[in-house]
Protein backbone atom coordinates (compact mmCIF):
# COMPACT_ATOMS: atom_id res chain seq x y z
CA UNK A 1 0.00 0.00 0.00
CA UNK A 2 1.59 3.29 -1.03
CA UNK A 3 1.32 6.64 0.72
CA UNK A 4 -1.42 9.00 -0.42
CA UNK A 5 -0.47 12.45 -1.68
CA UNK A 6 -2.06 15.61 -0.16
CA UNK A 7 -4.12 16.19 -3.33
CA UNK A 8 -5.33 12.59 -3.22
CA UNK A 9 -6.33 13.06 0.42
CA UNK A 10 -8.73 15.85 -0.56
CA UNK A 11 -10.03 13.78 -3.46
CA UNK A 12 -10.50 10.70 -1.26
CA UNK A 13 -12.36 12.74 1.35
CA UNK A 14 -14.75 13.99 -1.33
CA UNK A 15 -15.30 10.46 -2.67
CA UNK A 16 -15.76 9.03 0.81
CA UNK A 17 -18.60 11.45 1.54
CA UNK A 18 -20.50 10.42 -1.58
CA UNK A 19 -19.58 6.72 -1.69
CA UNK A 20 -23.07 5.70 -0.54
CA UNK A 21 -24.35 7.02 -3.86
CA UNK A 22 -21.35 6.38 -6.13
CA UNK A 23 -19.39 3.44 -4.63
CA UNK A 24 -17.70 2.38 -7.88
CA UNK A 25 -15.73 5.62 -8.20
CA UNK A 26 -14.52 5.34 -4.61
CA UNK A 27 -13.49 1.71 -5.10
CA UNK A 28 -11.54 2.60 -8.25
CA UNK A 29 -9.55 5.19 -6.31
CA UNK A 30 -8.68 2.75 -3.51
CA UNK A 31 -7.57 0.14 -6.07
CA UNK A 32 -4.91 2.53 -7.38
CA UNK A 33 -3.22 2.59 -3.97
CA UNK A 34 -2.74 -1.17 -3.70
CA UNK A 35 -0.52 -3.65 -5.53
CA UNK A 36 -0.23 -7.42 -4.98
CA UNK A 37 2.80 -9.71 -5.19
CA UNK A 38 0.50 -12.47 -6.41
CA UNK A 39 -0.55 -11.62 -10.01
CA UNK A 40 -3.76 -13.65 -9.60
CA UNK A 41 -4.90 -11.51 -6.68
CA UNK A 42 -7.13 -8.53 -7.40
CA UNK A 43 -8.78 -5.88 -5.27
CA UNK A 44 -12.21 -7.37 -6.00
CA UNK A 45 -11.08 -10.69 -4.49
CA UNK A 46 -10.14 -9.12 -1.17
CA UNK A 47 -12.28 -10.32 1.69
CA UNK A 48 -14.67 -7.72 3.04
CA UNK A 49 -12.90 -7.32 6.38
CA UNK A 50 -9.44 -7.49 4.80
CA UNK A 51 -10.49 -4.47 2.78
CA UNK A 52 -11.35 -2.64 6.00
CA UNK A 53 -7.89 -3.46 7.35
CA UNK A 54 -6.35 -2.08 4.13
CA UNK A 55 -8.30 1.16 4.61
CA UNK A 56 -6.97 1.42 8.19
CA UNK A 57 -3.44 1.05 6.84
CA UNK A 58 -4.00 3.67 4.14
CA UNK A 59 -5.24 6.06 6.84
CA UNK A 60 -2.19 5.37 9.04
CA UNK A 61 0.36 5.69 6.23
CA UNK A 62 -1.23 8.87 4.96
CA UNK A 63 -1.17 10.64 8.33
CA UNK A 64 1.60 8.92 10.35
CA UNK A 65 2.10 11.99 12.53
CA UNK A 66 -1.57 12.94 12.82
CA UNK A 67 -3.46 10.44 15.00
CA UNK A 68 -7.22 10.26 14.81
CA UNK A 69 -9.18 12.11 17.51
CA UNK A 70 -11.82 10.23 19.49
CA UNK A 71 -14.60 12.07 21.31
CA UNK A 72 -16.14 10.88 24.59
CA UNK A 73 -18.85 11.87 27.05
CA UNK A 74 -18.07 11.67 30.75
CA UNK A 75 -20.53 9.42 32.60
CA UNK A 76 -19.94 11.15 35.94
CA UNK A 77 -23.09 13.22 36.52
CA UNK A 78 -21.17 15.62 38.78
CA UNK A 79 -18.56 16.44 36.13
CA UNK A 80 -18.83 20.01 34.88
CA UNK A 81 -17.17 19.18 31.53
CA UNK A 82 -19.14 16.35 29.93
CA UNK A 83 -17.28 16.21 26.58
CA UNK A 84 -13.59 15.47 26.06
CA UNK A 85 -11.35 14.00 23.38
CA UNK A 86 -8.21 11.88 23.10
CA UNK A 87 -5.84 11.10 20.25
CA UNK A 88 -5.21 7.56 19.02
CA UNK A 89 -2.47 6.32 16.68
CA UNK A 90 -4.24 3.57 14.73
CA UNK A 91 -0.92 2.27 13.46
CA UNK A 92 -0.15 1.02 16.99
CA UNK A 93 -3.38 -0.95 17.41
CA UNK A 94 -3.12 -4.73 17.71
CA UNK A 95 -5.63 -6.18 15.26
CA UNK A 96 -7.96 -8.98 16.32
CA UNK A 97 -8.47 -11.56 13.57
CA UNK A 98 -11.43 -13.97 13.26
CA UNK A 99 -9.06 -16.86 14.11
CA UNK A 100 -8.49 -15.23 17.52
CA UNK A 101 -12.16 -15.75 18.46
CA UNK A 102 -12.63 -18.90 20.55
CA UNK A 103 -15.03 -21.40 18.99
CA UNK A 104 -15.35 -19.40 15.77
CA UNK A 105 -17.14 -21.34 13.03
CA UNK A 106 -18.24 -20.63 9.47
CA UNK A 107 -21.45 -22.66 9.84
CA UNK A 108 -24.71 -21.27 11.14
CA UNK A 109 -28.10 -22.96 11.60
CA UNK A 110 -31.05 -20.95 10.26
CA UNK A 111 -34.67 -21.65 11.18
CA UNK A 112 -35.99 -22.69 7.74
CA UNK A 113 -32.88 -23.03 5.56
CA UNK A 114 -31.03 -25.33 7.95
CA UNK A 115 -27.26 -25.24 8.34
CA UNK A 116 -25.55 -22.92 5.87
CA UNK A 117 -22.04 -21.61 5.40
CA UNK A 118 -21.31 -18.02 6.35
CA UNK A 119 -18.46 -16.44 4.43
CA UNK A 120 -16.37 -13.31 4.42
CA UNK A 121 -17.73 -11.35 1.48
CA UNK A 122 -15.42 -9.88 -1.15
CA UNK A 123 -15.21 -6.30 -2.36
CA UNK A 124 -16.85 -7.43 -5.58
CA UNK A 125 -19.92 -8.41 -3.56
CA UNK A 126 -20.25 -4.86 -2.25
CA UNK A 127 -20.32 -3.50 -5.79
CA UNK A 128 -22.94 -6.11 -6.70
CA UNK A 129 -25.06 -5.00 -3.73
CA UNK A 130 -25.32 -1.47 -5.08
CA UNK A 131 -26.19 -2.78 -8.54
CA UNK A 132 -28.89 -4.97 -7.00
CA UNK A 133 -30.25 -2.06 -4.97
CA UNK A 134 -30.44 0.17 -8.04
CA UNK A 135 -32.15 -2.54 -10.07
CA UNK A 136 -34.77 -3.10 -7.36
CA UNK A 137 -35.16 0.62 -6.54
CA UNK A 138 -33.88 0.15 -2.97
CA UNK A 139 -32.80 3.38 -1.31
CA UNK A 140 -29.02 3.00 -0.87
CA UNK A 141 -28.72 6.31 0.95
CA UNK A 142 -30.42 4.54 3.87
CA UNK A 143 -27.55 2.86 5.74
CA UNK A 144 -29.90 0.26 7.26
CA UNK A 145 -30.78 -0.98 3.75
CA UNK A 146 -27.14 -1.35 2.78
CA UNK A 147 -26.30 -3.20 6.01
CA UNK A 148 -29.27 -5.51 5.51
CA UNK A 149 -28.13 -6.43 1.98
CA UNK A 150 -24.56 -6.88 3.24
CA UNK A 151 -25.78 -9.36 5.85
CA UNK A 152 -27.76 -11.28 3.24
CA UNK A 153 -24.73 -11.56 0.98
CA UNK A 154 -22.72 -13.11 3.81
CA UNK A 155 -24.85 -16.25 3.55
CA UNK A 156 -23.62 -19.20 1.50
CA UNK A 157 -23.21 -18.86 -2.26
CA UNK A 158 -25.86 -21.57 -2.63
CA UNK A 159 -28.36 -18.72 -2.92
CA UNK A 160 -28.34 -15.58 -5.02
CA UNK A 161 -28.83 -12.20 -3.40
CA UNK A 162 -32.21 -11.96 -5.14
CA UNK A 163 -33.31 -15.32 -3.69
CA UNK A 164 -32.20 -14.31 -0.21
CA UNK A 165 -34.00 -10.97 -0.50
CA UNK A 166 -37.22 -12.82 -1.38
CA UNK A 167 -36.63 -15.25 1.51
CA UNK A 168 -36.45 -12.25 3.84
CA UNK A 169 -39.62 -10.76 2.35
CA UNK A 170 -41.68 -13.96 2.67
CA UNK A 171 -40.40 -14.87 6.12
CA UNK A 172 -38.26 -17.86 5.12
CA UNK A 173 -35.40 -15.90 6.65
CA UNK A 174 -36.66 -14.94 10.09
CA UNK A 175 -35.76 -12.03 12.33
CA UNK A 176 -33.96 -14.54 14.57
CA UNK A 177 -31.90 -15.66 11.56
CA UNK A 178 -30.81 -12.10 10.86
CA UNK A 179 -29.74 -11.69 14.50
CA UNK A 180 -27.61 -14.82 14.19
CA UNK A 181 -25.99 -13.47 11.03
CA UNK A 182 -25.34 -10.08 12.65
CA UNK A 183 -23.77 -11.84 15.64
CA UNK A 184 -21.47 -13.83 13.34
CA UNK A 185 -20.41 -10.69 11.50
CA UNK A 186 -19.68 -8.86 14.77
CA UNK A 187 -17.36 -11.72 15.79
CA UNK A 188 -15.61 -12.06 12.45
CA UNK A 189 -14.92 -8.39 11.79
CA UNK A 190 -11.44 -7.01 12.28
CA UNK A 191 -11.18 -5.41 15.70
CA UNK A 192 -8.66 -4.44 18.34
CA UNK A 193 -7.19 -7.00 20.73
CA UNK A 194 -7.05 -4.78 23.78
CA UNK A 195 -9.67 -2.60 25.40
CA UNK A 196 -8.62 0.20 27.72
CA UNK A 197 -10.62 2.38 30.07
CA UNK A 198 -10.38 6.10 29.46
CA UNK A 199 -10.53 8.53 32.39
CA UNK A 200 -12.07 11.94 32.08
CA UNK A 201 -9.19 14.48 32.24
CA UNK A 202 -11.40 16.94 34.10
CA UNK A 203 -12.87 14.91 36.97
CA UNK A 204 -10.54 11.90 36.85
CA UNK A 205 -13.37 9.33 36.70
Amino acid sequence: IRKVTPLEVKYADSLFRKQQVEPNEYMEFIKKLISFDNPEMTFEKLFWFDCQYVLYQIRHRTFPNHPIRLYFKCTNKDCERKDFSQELDIGKLEILEPSDVEGFTTKIKLDNLGEVSIRNKTVGDDLAIFDFANKNKIDITDVSNVLFLAELSAISKEYSLEELYKFAEDGTLTAEDMIKIEDWISKSIWGVKEETMTKCPFCGK
